[in-house]
C-alpha cells in the first residue's frame, strides 16, 4: 500500500461521507489514504475476472476505488466475477453498479 497525505481543500463526492473523487479528503477521523490496486469497467463493454486472487487492493478515502468493479455497464450477459478471493483490502472488495446479466 501507499500512504497519501490528505487534502482539506478537495471537495465532497457525497455530503456527509467525508471523501473525493479527486483524491484524498481530510475527514474528522482521517489524515491520511492508503492506496492500493483497483480496477473498474466502466459504461460499457464486458469484463471478466475469475478464479484470481488479489491483495492490498482499494483506496480508503478516495471515493470509487474498489478492488474489483464493475460500474454502470447497463445489460451485459458476459461481465462475470467468479471465484475470486479478495485479501488484505481498503474499502469495499467487489462492487458492481448498475450493471445486469
Amino acid at each position: 500500500f501507499k500512504h497519501e497525505q490528505c487534502d482539506p481543500s478537495l471537495p465532497e463526492a457525497v455530503p456527509g461521507e467525508e471523501t473525493s473523487v479527486l483524491g484524498c479528503r481530510c475527514s474528522s477521523f482521517r489524515q491520511q489514504c492508503t492506496n492500493g490496486l483497483h480496477t473498474a469497467a466502466m459504461h460499457g463493454g464486458t469484463a471478466s475476472i475469475q478464479n484470481t486472487r488479489i491483495e492490498r487492493c482499494g483506496q480508503r478515502g478516495v471515493e470509487g476505488k474498489y478492488c474489483l468493479h464493475f460500474h454502470k455497464l447497463s445489460d451485459c450477459p458476459t461481465c462475470l466475477f467468479k471465484n475470486n478471493v479478495v485479501e488484505n483490502s481498503q474499502q469495499r472488495g467487489i462492487i458492481v453498479h448498475s450493471t445486469h446479466s
